[in-house]
């Protein structure tokens, strides 16, 4: 692959949905640009950074202990005002299943339900892919409660939205706070962090991971929950504590996809720096200090798995 064909992999602000345009910065999911009736949302995915998890509880829900940062890989939203109360829901860009099922499209009808709303209209740019464990699905919904908060002028405050999103989806109260965050309990608890200002190379192979089925696969041999690295270690560069970082759902990810734990070993036979997987999968990260580092680990990679990839950094917000 050519220079000119690796720079093109850079998400850093090359086409409209990878970086944010226009004025102002929302409090909670997504930065977004204002025109006269509507808003468009950028919305950003995350990557978990260590994941630790415990056995199933009585509730049928894990305890979670996750290191999560959100990195500059967008879907789009685009809502606008209606005059009729109704909210109608369209999505875009990647297959994301039944626009009916659509988490986006739920976070819109609990907002509005039981309120007095002029409607919207909500249009869904996919670019995140689904069952890739960076939280898309979950981020849309974010944001659609924090922009029509604001559009419908609700003020609903932070902790309302937040009550509402963990109704939603474990993962949703994270992108309703800061750019880095660690979350516990079933993923609902959130407590900022701060990281340093990493860089990635970001691996999406074509494989969807279906969540519940790799929890189903890690209830068959359940590990001890392992203990949380110290925070404060991530202010460094990732060179000082990258090799430390584990996600306790990797061995049932691998197990249960084999093309997956095959293009893991494909990975690390080609370079020296750890491979991590995010979520419950399907994509997988290579932590850099910086650009150059994570241009330098794209070219090695090989041929067949360049187009997969993308370097991404830590989302600012």
């Amino acid at each position: 692959m050519s220079a000119g064909e690796m720079e093109h992999l850079v998400e850093s602000g090359a086409s409209s949905w990878c970086e944010p345009i226009g004025a102002g910065v929302s409090a909670f999911a997504a930065k977004r640009s204002v025109s006269a009736d509507g808003l468009r949302l950028h919305v950003p995915a995350k990557i978990n950074l260590n994941l630790l998890v415990g056995r199933r509880r009585e509730d049928g829900y894990h305890p979670l202990d996750s290191l999560v940062a959100k990195i500059t890989l967008y879907d789009q939203i685009e809502v606008h005002l209606r005059d009729d109360g109704r909210v109608n829901f369209v999505s875009g860009g990647l297959d994301c299943g039944d626009d009916s099922q659509n988490l986006a499209y739920a976070a819109a009808r609990v907002l509005a339900e039981n309120r007095r709303v002029p409607g919207a209209d909500v249009v869904l740019e996919k670019r995140i892919p689904p069952g890739s464990g960076l939280g898309g699905g979950s981020s849309d919904a974010a944001a659609v409660l924090s922009g029509l908060n604001d559009l419908w002028k609700l003020n609903l405050p932070a902790e309302e939205l937040s009550r509402l999103g963990a109704g939603l989806g474990s993962d949703v109260p994270l992108f309703l706070a800061s750019s880095a965050s660690r979350i516990t309990n079933r993923g609902e608890t959130v407590q900022p962090i701060d990281v340093y200002p990493f860089w990635a190379v970001l691996i999406l192979p074509d494989i969807a991971c279906a969540t519940g089925a790799v929890y189903d696969a890690f209830d068959t041999d359940p590990p001890g929950m392992g203990r949380q690295l110290d925070v404060s270690l991530l202010c460094e560069r990732p060179s000082k504590w990258r090799t430390l970082l584990v996600n306790q759902l990797l061995p049932a990810a691998f197990s249960l996809i084999q093309p997956l734990g095959e293009l893991y070993e494909t990975l690390t036979a080609a370079i020296e720096l750890p491979v991590c997987l995010t979520g419950s999968g399907s994509a997988m990260f290579i932590l850099c200090d910086d650009q150059a580092e994570a241009m330098s680990v794209l070219s090695h990679l090989p041929p067949t798995v360049q187009p997969l990839s993308r370097v991404v950094r830590r989302n600012s917000w």
